[in-house]
C-alpha cells in the first residue's frame, strides 16, 4: 500500500496533475486519480522583463538607451532610479560642485580683470612708450624714414597718467606698428633681429595682455618712464631689456596681476572638463549597469505551491 501511494504521488508530481486531486480510498485501499486537463501556452512574454516600476522610472530601469540619455543630461538621475543611490550622489554632488566652482573661479577673473585693466589705464601709457621708441633710436644711433614723424606727434608731450586711455587719441598706431617691425634689436646678447612683437590695438585682449608680459614695452610704465625717459637719465642706456634686468616694480606688478586672472580663467576652464568627464562616464555607466541587469537570468520557485516553477530571462 504504502508503496502504491508513492508511486501515485511522484507520477503526480512529473505530470501536471495537482496533488490536492488524489482522493484515495484508505479504508478499501483504492485510490481514484483525477487527472485534470490543465492547458499550458508559452509566449515570448514569459520571458520578457517585467519592470518593477512603471512610467518615466520604469523606463530607466529597463531601457538603456534612455538611461543613458537620463544620466548624459543630469549625472546620477538613472543611477538613482535603479536604487543605485551611492553612485547617483557621486555624480550629483561632482556636477554641483563643478558648476558653483566653475562659477565662482570666472567671476572672480572677471573681476580681476576688469581691476588689471583699471590698473593699467592709471600706468601704461602709449604716449610714454612712443616716446621711449624715439628714445631707442636716438641713443643707439639708428634710423627710420617713419621716425620724425613719430617724433613730430609725441614730442613735448606729457603723458596721460590720471586716464592713460587719452593718449591713444595722440599716435597714430600703425604708423607705430610699423617702426616696430623694423625696429634692430640692440642688446647685450641679442644677436641679429628685429623686435618680436608690436602694440597690438588698444583694448585688445593681446594689448593688456602684452604691455606686461614682454620688457620691450617695459618703457610705457608711469615708474619707468618717470626715472629714464622722462629726465633723460644719463645713466641709462637704452639697450633693449632682452632679461627683465630693467623691469619696474609697477611692470611686475601688473605681470603679477596678469597672471592671477589668468590663472583663474585656467581653472575655471580645467573644472568644464571635469564636468564633461562626469557626464561621459556618468552616462555610460547607467547603460552599462542597465544591460547587464537586463541581461541575467532570474529563477524563482512559488513556494506556495508545490508545482509552481517560473524562468525569466532578461533580454
Amino acid at each position: 500500500m504504502k508503496n502504491l501511494i508513492l508511486i501515485l504521488f511522484t507520477s503526480a508530481m512529473f505530470s501536471g496533475v495537482n496533488f490536492a486531486q488524489l482522493k484515495s480510498d484508505l479504508a478499501g485501499n483504492i485510490v481514484i486519480v483525477e487527472e485534470s486537463s490543465v492547458s499550458k501556452n508559452i509566449s515570448i512574454s514569459d520571458f520578457s522583463f517585467q519592470p518593477a516600476s512603471e512610467g518615466f522610472r520604469g523606463t530607466l530601469q529597463t531601457q538603456s538607451g534612455i538611461a543613458f540619455l537620463s544620466s548624459a543630461i543630469l549625472p546620477g538621475s538613472a543611477q538613482a532610479a535603479n536604487g543605485k543611490w551611492a553612485r547617483a550622489g557621486i555624480y550629483l554632488a561632482t556636477e554641483a560642485f563643478s558648476i558653483f566652482y566653475y562659477i565662482n573661479r570666472n567671476n572672480v577673473a572677471k573681476d580681476q580683470e576688469r581691476a588689471y585693466e583699471a590698473f593699467t589705464h592709471k600706468e601704461w601709457s602709449v604716449v610714454a612708450y612712443a616716446q621711449w621708441l624715439i628714445g631707442y633710436y636716438d641713443n643707439n644711433g639708428l634710423s627710420h624714414d617713419k621716425l620724425d614723424q613719430l617724433r613730430t606727434m609725441v614730442g613735448g608731450l606729457n603723458p596721460d597718467f590720471s586716464d592713460t586711455r587719452n593718449d591713444w587719441s595722440k599716435v597714430n598706431i600703425r604708423l607705430l606698428q610699423q617702426i616696430e617691425r623694423e625696429t634692430k634689436l640692440v642688446c647685450g646678447n641679442c644677436g641679429n633681429g628685429d623686435f618680436s612683437h608690436v602694440l597690438p590695438s588698444y583694448g585688445s585682449q593681446q594689448y593688456y595682455e602684452l604691455i606686461s608680459k614682454y620688457y620691450q614695452f617695459e618703457g610705457g610704465w608711469s615708474d619707468f618712464y618717470a626715472e629714464n625717459v622722462a629726465v633723460n637719465n644719463p645713466n641709462y642706456d637704452y639697450l633693449y631689456d632682452n632679461e627683465g634686468d630693467l623691469a619696474s616694480p609697477l611692470f611686475l606688478l601688473g605681470t603679477e596681476r596678469a597672471d592671477r586672472f589668468n590663472n583663474n580663467y585656467r581653472r575655471a576652464g580645467n573644472i568644464l572638463n571635469l564636468l564633461v568627464i562626469n557626464h561621459v562616464v556618468s552616462a555610460f555607466d547607467a547603460l552599462f549597469s542597465v544591460k547587464l541587469k537586463n541581461a541575467r537570468v532570474q529563477a524563482s520557485a512559488d513556494m506556495m505551491r508545490a508545482d509552481s516553477f517560473s524562468l525569466t530571462l532578461h533580454f
